[in-house]
């Protein structure tokens, strides 16, 4: 009897395990069936989407509405004061100047007692940095800068007592470091050379700056360093500024320290020439260093070049079409451009003896400093991409700059997704302040949006701010 109940008991509880068994495979037939569905049913969604999106976002983007800038004037120059030095001629524009500064291997120290920044030198992109860069165990390598006691220094009274371990360099200097130049990746980048370079030879003829150095912690004889157009502008300049070109601090070497110090190692607004009458001296000297003639630009135009970049990204794609265009609406050859690894003065004399300049936006347009007055300069960007640097940096050169924003070629092909939605997200306004969007419009070939820039064109020879030959602006010109 007991035997008997047993086995009922195990065949009961076999139907059991096997109930369950099936029930666990019917739940895990459902569950895949059930993920499958919702794989597929999210996949359909987003190809919907995209779908959607291919009208919902713009297949051309609207040319840029932008704010209106701070306009440039002419200022009395710099003004040198306690904590920096500043102008403002293209709204504010300060660098800091420390008292007490010393360079280690494993950081930069300023020293303890400095005062606070006065508000207005901070937000005139004079803050003081949190690292500076230099090229040491690796290119541009970040170095922290921190408050803390230097050697020799006394933070009481914010002066050298005695020289201590490290080696100090006395009174009012100028200092740089490789901050924003691009070394190790892709090469020597004028512009943020330019950021340093052009505001220490404009404080050179102030009197305050007759016995001071520019200390850059570079080597110039680096090619992927520093630019060949930076040494050609320094030598045309070295009766007036002297550089002392400074190697990083070794493991253990004693520390390199400034008594006072502007310091070159930040962003700018470009707006660094003060007044029409630095900027004619400016150019004069590069000019004759150069053997160029300095003269106006011609009228009517005699001399147009397009400057066509073909191993760049910042290149012209559409450079046929645009140079056809150019010499149907001026009446004269159009000449197609290829710089290289050319020297200072070859380049000077690219845009010097121009009377209409056609450029893609990038570093080699610092060159335009010495353009003929009453040259027209156009400055061509990419999609989505634009910032008003050389608007600030060229202000005071009597020259015409207008500003041509790049499109998207679609009766060649359709725009990319990545672009249209940065498009829809950001737009001209914003997108150069979103790293992701700008460096992806950046990287983009710049297709002239000829349909607008004819309407330039038009608009220009109609007010005769560009005469051509045989036109009713040429009469009564000599």
């Amino acid at each position: 009897m007991v035997l008997s109940i047993r086995l009922r008991r195990s065949h009961y509880l076999s139907l059991d395990i096997f109930k369950s068994s099936g029930c666990r495979k019917q739940h895990h037939r459902w569950a895949w069936h059930t993920k499958t569905s919702t794989l597929f049913a999210l996949v359909i969604c987003i190809f919907i989407s995209l779908s959607a999106f291919q009208w919902i976002l713009p297949t051309r983007p609207p040319l840029p509405e932008l704010d209106v800038i701070v306009p440039c004037h002419d200022s009395e120059g710099y003004v040198l004061e306690d904590m920096g030095i500043c102008t403002d001629t293209c709204g504010s524009l300060c660098f800091p100047r420390i008292h007490g500064m010393c360079f280690h291997h494993s950081e930069v120290t300023i020293c303890d007692g400095q005062k606070p920044l006065p508000q207005h030198v901070v937000n005139a992109f004079g803050g003081l940095p949190i690292h500076m860069r230099f090229y040491m165990e690796k290119p541009r390598m970040k170095v922290p800068v921190k408050y803390k006691a230097c050697p020799g220094w006394n933070s009481s009274s914010s002066k050298l007592s005695d020289s201590g371990s490290a080696r100090w360099i006395k009174g009012l200097q100028m200092v740089a470091d490789l901050t924003l130049m691009p070394t190790g990746r892709v090469g020597p980048n004028p512009h943020h050379e330019a950021e340093k370079i052009i505001p220490a030879i404009i404080f050179s003829q102030l009197s305050e700056f007759q016995d001071s150095r520019l200390f850059w912690f570079a080597d110039p004889n680096d090619p992927l360093m520093i630019s060949k157009w930076s040494l050609g502008l320094l030598d045309v300049f070295s009766k007036d500024l002297k550089v002392e070109y400074l190697q990083p601090v070794a493991k253990g070497d004693s520390p390199i320290c400034f008594e006072d110090a502007i310091v070159f190692a930040g962003v700018t607004n470009s707006g660094y020439m003060p007044n029409m009458r630095t900027h004619d001296w400016f150019r004069n000297r590069i000019l004759e260093y150069c053997n160029v003639p300095a003269k106006q630009a011609n009228k009517p135009v005699q001399d147009v070049v397009v400057i066509h970049r073909p191993n760049s990204t910042r290149n012209i794609r559409n450079y046929n079409a645009l140079q056809a265009l150019l010499e149907t609406e001026l009446r004269v050859p159009v000449k197609i451009v290829v710089p290289g690894p050319w020297s200072f003065c070859d380049q000077v004399k690219l845009v010097a003896e121009a009377d209409v300049i056609l450029t893609p936006h990038g570093s080699q347009n610092v060159n335009l400093l010495v353009v003929r007055p009453g040259a027209l300069v156009f400055e061509v960007f990419p999609l989505l991409y634009y910032v008003n640097w050389y608007k600030h940096y060229l202000h005071a050169g009597q020259m015409n700059l207008f500003e041509v924003f790049g499109t998207w070629p679609v009766e060649n092909v359709s725009m990319p997704f990545h672009m249209r939605l940065y498009a829809l997200m950001y737009g001209w306004r914003e997108c150069f302040t979103v790293r992701r969007c700008m460096n992806y419009g950046k990287s983009q070939g710049i297709y002239v949006n000829l349909d607008h820039f004819g309407s330039q064109l038009h608009m220009l020879l109609s007010r005769c701010i560009i005469s051509v030959p045989q036109s009713s602006c040429v009469k009564g010109v000599t």
